[in-house]
């Protein structure tokens, strides 16, 4: 990993599954390992399956095999899932993709991409519903038009690793990308801001299919809003992940885009997570409270101890930062010496 870093890699894509129950039923047993050591370099990761699904059904049961060793490596639902289809035991590439996607998304997996080679794009052997990542080794390019990256070789610096352009930056960057899902040939608004009563249009529109990085997010009335950059919003409705990222820090539904941090609670459905009187390891005790999944909260300051993040909600009130949306610390919250 480290002379991959050296020599300018920032993102892995790591092999966690291949073909499911009524298949292979192969996990990466090193997974786990090579995912740590790629975060451990600053390295984003995301994750891959290899397709060898044989109709609709088979491929319906990858994707929940995939899904499920994702979430047992402790990813959240907004992590980059890639399906590999270039096995030649899959008959009907097209529709067993189409419905190995539709139950991915079904599961709560948005944030996808397709990998296979060049010429199976060129045939229309695939389906475009994601962004397509490329196989194609001695070109100039990868040949598919709009493709989101391109494998372009398989021995990178005289290394025995594949690499790749990454044109949108969904493999490499740190802020999570999304994708304007809307009506082909046309665009959504940009806006000044998410408050309903002070937001203005800016009289851009962002095109159906384009990808864009996401900087803050904001909920209100039950709905996201996504910031681009400055003064610049959109409903998260119109994308490819409309239920928020857990990496992204959450602003408080106001008229100030820059206002007061507020966390969700990010447990389990139907429970909840414990509120404590402190974040000292030795002189914390419960409250007897539980703060339910999906709930939302002010946070009023923050800590680092032990190396995670507290959260203070109130006096006496707090919680630990790994059951909450971005768990790694607020730039807009007052941090305490600890």
């Amino acid at each position: 990993m480290d002379q991959l870093v050296d020599n300018g890699i920032s993102g892995v894509v790591v092999k966690i599954t291949q073909g499911g129950a009524k298949g292979d039923n192969y996990y990466n047993p090193n997974a786990s390992q090579q995912i740590q050591a790629a975060k451990n370099r600053g390295m984003k990761v995301s994750l891959y399956h290899h397709a060898k699904y044989q109709g609709a059904d088979q491929a319906r049961a990858e994707a929940n095999f995939f899904a499920s060793r994702a979430q047992a490596l402790g990813f959240g639902k907004d992590v980059l899932m890639v399906d590999d289809v270039e096995d030649k035991i899959i008959t009907d590439t097209y529709n067993d993709t189409i419905a190995f996607q539709a139950e991915l998304a079904r599961l709560g997996y948005h944030n996808q991409v397709i990998y296979s080679m060049a010429s199976w794009f060129w045939n229309n052997k695939l389906p475009r519903t994601y962004p397509a990542w490329v196989a194609r080794y001695n070109a100039s390019d990868s040949g598919v038009s709009d493709a989101t990256a391109w494998q372009y070789t398989n021995h990178f610096n005289g290394m025995h690793v594949d690499a790749s352009y990454d044109y949108g930056g969904l493999f490499t960057s740190k802020e999570p990308i999304t994708r304007i899902n809307f009506v082909p040939g046309y665009g959504i608004m940009l806006w000044t801001g998410y408050d309903i009563y002070t937001r203005q249009p800016t009289g851009r529109y962002l095109p159906h299919g384009s990808s864009w990085k996401v900087v803050l997010q904001a909920k209100i009335h039950g709905e996201y809003w996504y910031a681009l950059g400055y003064n610049q919003w959109i409903p998260a409705r119109y994308t490819s992940n409309p239920n928020g990222y857990s990496n992204v820090e959450t602003v408080l539904p106001n008229s100030d885009p820059n206002g007061t941090p507020i966390a969700t609670i990010n447990y389990l459905p139907g429970y909840g997570v414990v509120l404590w009187d402190s974040y000292d390891l030795d002189t914390r005790q419960p409250t007897g409270r539980y703060l339910p999944d999906g709930s939302d909260w002010k946070i009023i300051a923050q800590v680092k101890s032990n190396g995670e993040y507290w959260y203070e909600l109130g006096k006496n009130q707090w919680i630990p930062a790994k059951f909450a949306t971005n768990p790694n610390g607020f730039t807009q919250a007052p941090t305490l010496e600890n």
